[in-house]
């Protein structure tokens, strides 16, 4: 699990650098000497993310991105003087840094791309370059997005359950032994084993990816000066072997906005009322800031633990100030770039609810979607 410290020094240094903020005195000695660390060992040769990067793609040429990591990691312990930074080392590690996303894109992998991405928007805000640092942000949560999404831990899942399914069988009837020997098809242990260790491979990796694209996306929500990091996390107590339901998920409360997967959502209010029929219905205030657009498929979540939903003072208060996100009844929606306050209705079924989930695709033409793999849970006070 990503460290909460990780997040908030990157929250500090980079809410300080898009506030064009003296980062000596504003931020410290001790945030910008994590930043350093941080730099130091995402460049550094033995971090074990890059080896097992490189292990993946060791078919490839990775020589000009080993050599540029190698260069910016040299000239960043270079730039370290004291509890401060000698800044024309840092732009000699930045121009190296630079050279290896260049070098990553040319190899075409995303974890890689991201990586370099986020140590140049690193450098760009110790260097108080804020719009520089921006944009190498906006290029590694791309890359990241692009990752996240193209992992198969749905097709890992199925084929591990099959495969088990198929085994059980197998071996619960002597004939299906018999049949399988027969047709030299016989499924082993080492069989599953594999495809558990493959599954495992990409919990992994999953980990990983969502791990960065926190600090990222952290460090984005900072020019608009947010108080607190978001965490992005493959659903607690799920993983590729059992399923999961989704690939990445965050939690957002009235007190601080999320930012992902080609949004930023804040939840500014929420009731529980009924609407003109008598039917029980959560309503909740957002503000989003759809940076690409979207489709948002909303729906209520009750726990087996959750109480029945009261009604408080009504939906009239939300929806006579705020147009509709949604249609009556419509659970989907296709949200277009831009800035929104809008209200989002969703009818209570069973009469309990403690959540409100958003999962996050986007629209790929022709009526079709792909699904990000992003999801937000919006807790709900019945």
């Amino acid at each position: 699990m990503l460290e909460f410290t990780v997040l908030s020094a990157v929250l500090v240094l980079f809410k300080a650098a898009f506030a064009g903020e003296d980062l000596d005195r504003k931020v410290g000695a001790d945030v910008i000497s994590t930043m350093l660390s941080g730099l130091l060992r995402t460049t550094s040769p033995t971090d074990p993310v890059l080896l097992k990067v490189y292990e993946i793609a060791k078919e490839l040429n990775a020589a000009d991105y080993r050599q540029a990591m190698s260069g910016g990691h040299r000239y960043l312990a270079e730039a370290r003087l004291g509890t401060g930074i000698r800044p024309e080392k840092l732009q000699l590690a930045r121009a190296q840094l630079v050279d290896a996303a260049s070098a990553a894109a040319r190899m075409d992998v995303p974890m890689l791309i991201a990586n370099a991405e986020f140590a140049v928007a690193k450098c760009d805000a110790l260097l108080a370059a804020p719009l520089d640092a921006a944009m190498a942000l906006d290029r590694a949560a791309a890359a990241l997005e692009q990752a996240i999404e193209a992992l198969d831990v749905g097709g890992a899942t199925d084929r591990l359950r099959s495969l088990r399914n198929a085994k059980f069988a197998q071996d619960g009837s002597v004939s299906n032994w018999l049949t399988r020997a027969a047709d030299r098809d016989l499924i082993r242990q080492r069989d599953l084993d594999n495809l558990a260790k493959a599954a495992a491979d990409l919990q992994s990796e999953l980990l990983e990816l969502t791990a960065l694209y926190s600090e990222v996306q952290t460090a984005a929500l900072a020019a608009d000066g947010a108080t607190q990091p978001v965490l992005w996390a493959p659903p607690e107590g799920q993983s590729v072997q059992t399923g999961l339901d989704a690939k990445a998920v965050t939690t957002a409360t009235a007190d601080a906005p999320v930012r992902g997967f080609g949004l930023t959502l804040q939840v500014q209010q929420q009731r529980i009322g009924r609407d003109a029929t008598g039917g029980l219905t959560v309503a909740l205030a957002l503000k989003l800031t759809v940076h690409d657009e979207r489709l948002l498929h909303c729906r209520v979540m009750a726990s087996p633990t959750a109480r029945p939903a009261a009604p408080s003072a009504g939906l009239r208060g939300l929806t006579g100030i705020l147009a509709p996100l949604n249609p009556p009844g419509a659970t989907s929606v296709l949200v277009p770039a831009g800035s929104h306050q809008r209200v989002l209705t969703l009818p209570v079924e069973g009469g309990a609810v403690d959540a409100v989930k958003i999962r996050i695709s986007r629209p790929t033409g022709l009526g079709r979607q792909a699904s990000t793999g992003g999801c937000i849970l919006i807790p709900v006070t019945a």
